[in-house]
């Protein structure tokens, strides 16, 4: 059997454990009970917080949890296929509030299509119309690239022979890629997270634009030059309202990136 000194030395073991084979230790003074009892609380509070985790793991079903219903026990499984059914119908019950789109105006409707009914019913008289049903159907539309191409002129003097060359407008990009392009590729990579090479997969499946990973990731430096102004109305907007708070987000992230979305969503 264990020394007594050897057991109690157990109480000052992160994960104190007991052999259960040998007799119950028998304190030889009000310290050494003390020790024991302290050991044997630190085991009980082990034993109880396992204990609440094994039950937690017994009640989670892929009924209260995200857990696929493959994972469920046997028994689990028993007892959901016993449930007896409710006697409702599937779907929304009867009297539930409906909730649709709201159709849009007139005015901001594209093309109106117009269906009419047979000018006579099949009685042989005469169909007279006194009203329609609207139904709405939301699309997006045929995407393709939108390319100008700049011609920059050039000539001789007649007099002197010296060379004219006309330079590009100051808003006229240096690149090939023009400032929607760029802001939809910084707002795919910084808001949605998609990688360089998944945008470089989007851009040639969507609009069938083929530029290479270092072109797109190239593309997105504008993007810092842009942000000043829209920064700058941010803050006057900011210091302007009467009360204002921040949200701190959940996972660091760039300040340049952050202030880019800011910028898209602006129209930059």
């Amino acid at each position: 059997m264990p020394s007594q000194p050897n057991l109690l030395e157990n109480a000052a073991m992160s994960k104190p454990a007991l052999d259960l084979t040998q007799p119950a230790p028998k304190p030889q003074s009000l310290e050494e009970a003390q020790q024991l009892i302290e050991l044997l609380w630190q085991l009980l509070a082990d034993l109880s917080r396992r204990q609440s985790e094994l039950e937690e793991q017994l009640a989670t079903t892929s009924e209260n949890s995200s857990q696929p219903p493959s994972q469920d026990s046997p028994k689990q499984r028993a007892e959901r296929l016993s449930k007896k059914p409710s006697g409702r119908m599937k779907g929304a019950q009867a009297g539930h509030e409906k909730y649709e789109r709201a159709l849009l105006d007139e005015s901001e409707v594209d093309r109106i299509e117009r269906y009419y009914p047979p000018s006579h019913c099949a009685c042989g008289g005469q169909v007279v119309m006194d009203g329609y049903r609207r139904h709405q159907v939301f699309d997006v539309p045929e995407v393709r690239y939108h390319v100008v191409e700049h011609r920059c002129y050039q000539g001789r003097c007649a007099a002197c022979k010296a060379r004219q060359n006309a330079a590009l407008p100051d808003d006229v990009p240096r690149g090939q890629m023009g400032p929607g392009l760029i802001a939809w590729i910084s707002l795919l990579n910084s808001q949605y997270h998609l990688s360089l090479r998944q945008i470089e997969s989007l851009l040639a499946e969507q609009w069938q634009l083929t530029f290479s990973l270092g072109a797109i990731s190239e593309a997105q430096a504008p993007v810092v030059g842009w942000l000043p102004p829209v920064y700058q109305q941010i803050g006057d907007q900011v210091r302007s309202a009467g009360l204002a708070h921040t949200q701190r987000a959940q996972a660091p992230m760039k300040p340049v990136i952050s202030v880019a979305r800011v910028a898209i969503g602006c129209g930059r």
